[in-house]
């Protein structure tokens, strides 16, 4: 399957704005896709933002020409009725054909406690996401009104009228061996999140092609993305630390646990130590270096790269691409 390289414009971490600009100077470099975060609080405090991702998208489509556009990630089962999720991304979609695609997964503590107050377990989790995504397969697909009775959501007569041109792209969160396989199973692509490459290689892709080949599909055209932070700088340890934004990601119990705070999010970030961020993030001091810290999670199998930008210089962090991309493309 063909690499891509995808931009993740980050609402989270920079004003709207600026990300919307990031993202129109990303395709002219030659970026395949723009990804953005759906979230509600940030994975940082200090100097942080939290836009909306549905009204962005709108704007970021519009000032880009072809470049492919999708959330990642969003959580279709608290904060969201995956039925109003399901109608966004038909609206977006039939505006935008084939430019437009949605990530789903079961969420964070982060940004659903704060405006629910709910926070069920994983595999509870878990299964209302695969729940919402039958939801909204039901009402893209349908020809007529769909009344639906599950464990966690309900539709009665419901009709989409604004379809999606073509079909929404699914793409299924999956960390751990059971999501990744429960990506297979229900997506059509797998997203996941950065990890060492042993992991990717050895767990997270395989279990991913066996969910896919037990729901009779092809893992092969499948695609593997990773969405993953990379900086960039001629200082190596600047560059490093322009990952801290995002390193409460590397602590387990960020997800494990009902953190919903960024104060409390951004003193685990400060903890993490540097090495930490060299192995699961990307850190270069120039474009060779950037290429060889994208070959070596090719190597462990990522077809579609997300990658977030945290370079001390955003611009730089983009333009370099222009050497990068032709590098790693097939």
């Amino acid at each position: 399957m063909e690499t891509k390289v995808g931009y993740f414009a980050s609402i989270e971490q920079y004003k709207p704005m600026d990300a919307l600009e990031q993202s129109v100077r990303a395709e002219k470099v030659g970026f395949d896709s723009i990804w953005v975060d759906d979230h509600f609080h940030p994975w940082y405090h200090s100097d942080a933002q939290s836009g909306q991702a549905w009204a962005w998208m709108g704007a970021t489509l519009q000032a880009t020409k072809k470049v492919f556009v999708s959330t990642c990630i969003t959580c279709p089962i608290l904060r969201y009725n995956p039925g109003v999720v399901a109608q966004t991304f038909a609206t977006l979609r039939q505006m935008y054909p084939k430019r437009v695609g949605v990530a789903v997964g079961a969420g964070e503590a982060l940004n659903e406690v704060p405006v629910t107050g709910q926070w069920p377990s994983v595999p509870e989790r878990q299964e209302m996401t695969i729940e919402a995504i039958e939801v909204m397969r039901k009402l893209w697909e349908s020809k007529t009104p769909v009344t639906f009775k599950g464990k966690y959501y309900t539709l009665e007569k419901a009709f989409m009228y604004t379809k999606p041109e073509d079909e929404v792209p699914l793409y299924f969160s999956g960390m751990g061996p059971k999501g990744a396989k429960l990506a297979g199973i229900h997506g059509d692509h797998l997203m996941t999140v950065s990890a060492d490459t042993e992991t990717l290689k050895n767990v997270t892709i395989p279990k991913f092609e066996e969910g896919a080949k037990e729901a009779g599909k092809d893992p092969k055209k499948m695609e593997k993305a990773m969405l993953i932070w990379y900086s960039v700088d001629p200082d190596f340890e600047k560059a490093v630390e322009g990952n801290r934004f995002w390193a409460g990601c590397l602590v387990p119990a960020m997800f494990k646990y009902r953190v919903s705070d960024p104060p409390e999010v951004e003193l685990h970030a400060n903890a993490v130590g540097s090495e930490m961020i060299k192995k699961n993030f990307l850190c270069a001091t120039d474009a060779e270096g950037l290429i060889h810290e994208i070959e070596r999670f090719k190597n462990a199998g990522i077809t579609h790269f997300c990658l977030g930008n945290s370079s001390p210089n955003v611009n730089y962090g983009i333009d370099i691409f222009k050497d990068v991309i032709p590098a790693v493309k097939d």
